[in-house]
């Protein structure tokens, strides 16, 4: 390949991060072994002024594509517009404050198949802690990390944001991130799911570490009390298109129980941003039911009881 047709487009939203993203540009073509062979995609979701993307003149500068968004995206839409604008035959998801391990882009090529997705570790940067995809909790439709690694058969439930490897005629069939959702939280699983669910696999690896800037604690809680009514309708909303109907129920009703201030309002934009048709149009076209899915991993629920089929 040359770089006027990439083998790899590392795609990332950033909003708000100023001179984090030069950092992972940097990291992503310095710890490859073909640089030429990468472009780097970048969609700057709305920054204020003094947090626009910032990359370093020079070669690594050639390389990279910026894609202003005048208004507020969200994580799926922002990665959604970065694949449009990739030219790579692979595209590597990732965040805007990460670092990439040496030779990554060689086991990039090594470990990539059609109807294969590569869920790569994530390791935190100031502690020795790592993580190797996450597993869906049900029917709150969250996830927990993986902390232990995959058994012989690495396959994973989901796999990370901050690292999911996916050939970019597998991401268009998919039809990207549900832009259905709102903002943040949830993409990555209900994405996860929906691959299973057609047909595709994901597969861990630990060949290729990502190091992430987990937020500290204070940008946490902000932003889960700025994005708390989004984040309650994403997971409503992966719920009712995924979930047996006698589960939806019970989901609406954790959620309830834990966020009573936001349920009302989460359940009205459930309602307005159609998801019931987005429930009905994944039955038509999945090869699998969520079922299968369940018996493909052996499910429980949270607490332990038997999932029904309908």
């Amino acid at each position: 390949m040359t770089s006027d047709s990439p083998g790899i487009s590392v795609v990332l939203p950033a909003r708000d991060e100023g001179d984090r993203v030069g950092a992972t540009v940097a990291s992503a073509l310095g710890a490859s072994t073909a640089p030429d062979d990468i472009e780097i995609v970048v969609v700057d979701d709305c920054s204020s002024p003094g947090g626009r993307p910032q990359v370093a003149a020079g070669t690594d500068r050639h390389r990279v594509r910026i894609v202003r968004s005048d208004r507020h995206l969200g994580v799926g839409a922002t990665r959604n517009l970065a694949a449009r604008h990739a030219r790579g035959r692979v595209l590597f998801v990732t965040d805007a404050h990460t670092r990439f391990s040496d030779g990554w882009d060689r086991e990039v090529r090594r470990l990539i198949a059609p109807q294969r997705i590569l869920s790569v570790t994530i390791r935190d940067q100031t502690s020795t802690w790592r993580g190797h995809g996450c597993r869906l909790v049900i029917p709150h439709m969250g996830t927990h990390w993986n902390r232990d690694l995959p058994g012989p058969t690495p396959h994973v439930h989901v796999a990370s944001s901050a690292g999911t490897v996916i050939e970019r005629a597998l991401f268009a069939r998919l039809g990207g991130y549900d832009e259905g959702m709102v903002h943040y939280s949830g993409f990555e699983p209900e994405f996860s799911v929906r691959a299973w669910r057609s047909g595709a696999e994901i597969v861990h690896t630990t060949d290729i570490e990502i190091t992430h800037r987990f937020k500290p604690k204070e940008e946490v809680t902000a932003l889960l009390g700025a994005a708390r009514t989004a984040i309650v309708h994403n997971c409503l909303r992966f719920g009712t298109a995924h979930l047996p109907e006698s589960m939806i129920l019970e989901m609406v009703r954790l959620h309830a129980l834990e966020f009573p201030d936001h349920i009302r309002e989460a359940l009205v934009m459930l309602e307005e941003r159609g998801a019931w048709r987005r429930r009905e149009e994944l039955a038509a076209s999945l090869r699998y039911d969520f079922a299968w899915f369940v018996r493909r991993f052996g499910l429980l629920d949270q607490i332990d009881r038997p999932i029904p089929e309908t």
